[in-house]
C-alpha cells in the first residue's frame, strides 16, 4: 500500500467514525447530569455545559417563608470545595432517591427537558420528604448540544 492510499483509507475510515458516532440526546445529558452525586461524576458531565451556562437553585421551604433563590454561572465555581457549604448543610444527608421522571418539550427549536425526582433526607435528626424538579435548556454549540441553563428546585412544603 502507498503512502497515498494509506492516507486516503485512514481519512475514509475517519469520516465513516464520526458519521456513526452516536452524540447524545438532551434527555441522556440531563440524566447524565442528575445521576452525577459526587465530584468525579459532575467533572465527567464538564463537556456538556456551555461556557456561560447558569445553574438556578430555588429552595421553597413553606407558605409563611419566602423562598431563597441563587443564580451563578456554572464556569465561576470549578474551584470550589466543601468547605464552602454552608455549615447549616453539614448534617443534612440524602437517604433515598426515586428514579427521575423526565419529560421533554421543544419550543421554538430549543429543547427543554425536566426532571422530576422525590427525595427523602434526614437533616440533624429530622426525617423528612421533598421534590426535586430540575429544568435544563439546551442549545446548539460547536456542533453538539449543550447545556445553557439549570433551574433546580428544591421543593420542601
Amino acid at each position: 500500500m502507498t503512502p497515498v492510499q494509506a492516507t486516503l483509507t485512514g481519512v475514509v475510515i475517519a469520516s465513516a467514525l464520526v458519521l456513526t458516532a452516536q452524540a447524545e440526546t438532551p434527555e441522556e445529558i440531563s440524566a447524565r447530569v442528575i445521576a452525577a452525586q459526587d465530584e468525579d461524576s459532575l467533572l465527567a458531565t464538564w463537556d456538556s455545559w456551555h461556557p456561560e451556562a447558569t445553574h438556578r437553585i430555588v429552595l421553597k421551604y413553606g407558605t409563611e417563608q419566602e423562598d431563597d433563590v441563587f443564580t451563578y454561572r456554572v464556569g465561576d465555581v470549578t474551584a470550589a470545595t466543601d468547605a464552602e457549604l454552608p455549615k447549616d448543610l453539614e448534617d443534612y444527608k440524602v437517604t433515598e432517591r426515586s428514579k427521575p421522571k423526565l419529560t421533554t418539550r421543544t419550543e421554538d427549536e430549543v429543547h427543554h427537558v425536566t426532571a422530576v425526582t422525590d427525595v427523602e433526607y434526614d437533616w440533624q435528626g429530622y426525617a423528612g420528604k421533598m421534590r426535586q424538579t430540575d429544568e435544563f435548556v439546551f442549545e446548539p454549540y460547536l456542533g453538539g448540544i449543550v447545556i445553557r441553563s439549570l433551574t433546580t428546585t428544591y421543593d420542601y412544603r
